[in-house]
């Protein structure tokens, strides 16, 4: 019985770190797809730098501005992809070009719940909205973008 007793009292503190190891686990995969700002949060544009990477900058916090690149999420552009012809760079401009007019044109600019590492992150993936709708949903309906998942399946030109 002595043994039984040993054996137990030996694993308790392997049962606890491995109980600790598994919860460490769960919240740095938890971390990883995190909301650090939810809702729709105004912000002004600084630069577009592509059709699908816009530079803002926003208040975090009251008093607190801060700068990030927000990436559109599920998004395509041409001149993306391995070796590409000059009419998808030419796409490629008209894509950024129209991102620039549509936002130049908007009176309200949103972001919608921003993705990021962590709150100290430089950069996002979120949805840039509009009182003219969403940004990404506007470079889809002018071909100038396709979704990610389909972004091979055709030739731009």
């Amino acid at each position: 019985m002595m043994w039984y007793r040993h054996f137990i009292n030996s694993m308790k503190p392997l049962f606890c770190a491995g109980l600790f190891a598994m919860l460490i686990a769960n919240f740095s995969i938890n971390a990883v797809a995190s909301v650090p700002f939810p809702g729709k949060l105004p912000v002004q544009v600084v630069n577009v730098e592509a059709a699908n990477i816009i530079h803002v900058n926003l208040e975090t916090w009251p008093g607190f501005r801060r700068d990030i690149r927000i990436f559109l999420p599920n998004l395509a552009i041409p001149a993306q992809g391995p070796n590409p012809k000059d009419c998808e760079y030419e796409l490629a401009h008209l894509a950024h070009e129209f991102a620039i007019n549509f936002l130049e044109n908007a009176k309200d600019i949103r972001v919608h719940d921003m993705w990021m590492e962590n709150s100290s992150s430089e950069y996002a993936i979120s949805s840039i909205l509009t009182q003219n709708g969403s940004l990404d949903n506007a470079l889809r309906h002018e071909k100038l973008a396709r979704p990610a998942d389909l972004a091979n399946q055709q030739p731009w030109c």
